[in-house]
């Protein structure tokens, strides 16, 4: 079975940008997915496949190694939120 980051990488495009905003957030998605979070994540990918802000992301992950907060154009940002708070 594959592994839920090698699914990430293994995508092609903005759900790659995923896999990058999640390391800067200090999001393990293999941790995710052993709490039970395989639909979530396939969601937020979903989410992240049909955001209109990539350029925007491209930069904002140039920019910053690692990050408390998604930047609020972010399709995820709440997922995100959700998750850090302990949801």
């Amino acid at each position: 079975m594959k592994s839920m980051i090698e699914g990430l990488r293994g995508a092609a495009g903005r759900p790659r940008l995923m896999g990058e905003m999640m390391r800067r957030l200090d999001l393990e998605p293999d941790a995710l997915s052993a709490r039970g979070l395989d639909v979530a994540l396939a969601q937020a990918a979903r989410r992240c496949a049909g955001c209109a802000h990539e350029g925007a992301c491209r930069s904002w992950l140039d920019a910053h190694e690692s990050a408390d907060h998604a930047p609020s154009f972010c399709a995820n940002d709440g997922f995100f939120e959700g998750i850090k708070a302990g949801g």
